[in-house]
C-alpha cells in the first residue's frame, strides 16, 4: 500500500456508544477512513456498497454473525481482512490493524 493510499475500514458492532468511540479512533489516524455499522444488516449493506481493506467485528457480533460476514467477504471481497476487535483502546486497535494488514505505514 503506498503512502498516499487511503485505508478503508468497516467496524461492525451493536453498542452505539462504543461504536461511536471506535469510529472516532479510526478516523483520528491520518489516511484511515473508518465507517461503522450498528447491525448485521447495515454491515452487510455497507460491504455490498463499497470495498474495505478490513472489517472489524466489535462488541455484540456473535459467532454466527461473524460466519455470515466471513462468507460475504469471501464471496465479494476476498482481499478484505476480517479482524475480531475486543476493545482495549486506540493502541490495541492500531496494533491489531497493523498486525492483520501487515503494513508498517498504516
Amino acid at each position: 500500500m503506498d503512502h498516499n493510499a487511503q485505508l478503508h475500514l468497516l467496524a461492525v458492532g451493536y453498542d452505539t456508544a462504543i461504536m461511536q468511540v471506535v469510529e472516532r479512533l479510526l478516523n483520528s489516524h491520518e489516511g484511515w477512513n473508518g465507517t461503522i455499522a450498528l447491525s448485521r444488516e447495515e454491515g452487510l449493506a455497507r460491504l455490498g456498497a463499497a470495498s474495505f481493506n478490513a472489517v472489524l467485528l466489535c462488541v455484540g457480533v456473535s459467532a454466527s454473525d461473524e460466519a455470515i460476514f466471513r462468507e460475504a467477504v469471501a464471496a465479494h471481497h476476498p482481499a478484505t481482512k476480517i479482524i475480531r476487535h475486543y476493545g482495549g483502546g486506540s493502541g490495541l486497535l492500531e496494533n491489531e490493524l497493523r498486525a492483520a494488514l501487515d503494513h508498517n505505514n498504516l
